[in-house]
């Protein structure tokens, strides 16, 4: 009997040893094609939507100061975990089509690094997903632009996917004077496919605990059990929730 495969989540703490690859082959997914044919689209609709209403980027929702100096990595989403921002996919209907195309994908966003500014090393939230940046406009390679998993270190480039693990240690830097601007996005790994709402369910509560205990600091006191059973009201909610919002317009 094939010995059934748990996730990994960074709820639970500790350095994530998996044995997922720090970078992904691109040519084991036939989908990034569909992507780097489609770059161009991409990159003009949500440029485009920025550049109308800028107020749609806001600093990365944790943690703010994650990035270096503070609030320079700025996400504007489109899917988050399945959760659709609305607002947002009304007003790229050629991206959401060619996101529709891609097999079990979970979230994707554009993602901003403000010129002369790095995000620090940092883990992600599970294992389960593989994450993809698509270049959309990259202003250098390396030294002076790039991004480290773990060891391994690569270069962004126009209309390029790069693949990695989201739960290594990852971190990114441009150190020079153009925004560098890539789409962020996830997809459930094979091997998890059938539990993707779980997944979710499981990372979405996880990201509702850490802003509640950022925006009410004084929850620190409570003990670990209000906050194991306050997750586990969370992703219940959540569960329920997701094939809700997914029929809405």
């Amino acid at each position: 009997m094939k010995r059934q495969l748990e996730p990994w989540y960074n709820i639970f703490g500790g350095r994530y040893n998996g044995s997922e690859p720090t970078f992904y082959d691109t040519e084991q997914f036939p989908w990034v094609k569909t992507l780097e044919d489609n770059w161009q689209v991409i990159h003009d609709e949500l440029t485009a939507l920025v550049a109308a209403d800028p107020k749609r980027l806001q600093p990365y929702y944790i943690n703010k100061s994650m990035a270096f100096p503070p609030n320079h990595w700025k996400t504007m989403g489109l899917y988050f975990w399945q959760f659709k921002v609305h607002k947002n996919c009304r007003r790229c209907p050629e991206t959401m089509k060619i996101l529709a195309k891609i097999p079990h994908i979970t979230s994707a966003s554009l993602s901003i690094l403000e010129p002369n500014s790095n995000i620090n090393p940092h883990q992600g939230d599970t294992d389960a997903v593989i994450r993809g940046h698509l270049g959309l406009n990259i202003p250098s390679s390396t030294p002076d632009c790039g991004f480290q998993v773990g060891q391994d270190i690569k270069a962004w480039e126009n209309g390029k996917v790069l693949l990695f693990c989201d739960a290594r240690s990852h971190g990114a830097w441009n150190n020079t004077n153009e925004r560098r601007l890539v789409m962020i996005f996830d997809v459930m790994r094979d091997d998890f496919s059938d539990r993707k709402n779980g997944i979710c369910a499981h990372v979405l509560a996880d990201a509702v605990l850490q802003m509640m205990y950022q925006a009410m600091p004084k929850l620190h006191i409570l003990s670990g059990r209000f906050k194991k059973m306050a997750y586990v009201l969370f992703r219940s909610l959540i569960r329920v929730a997701l094939p809700i919002q997914r029929r809405l317009p």
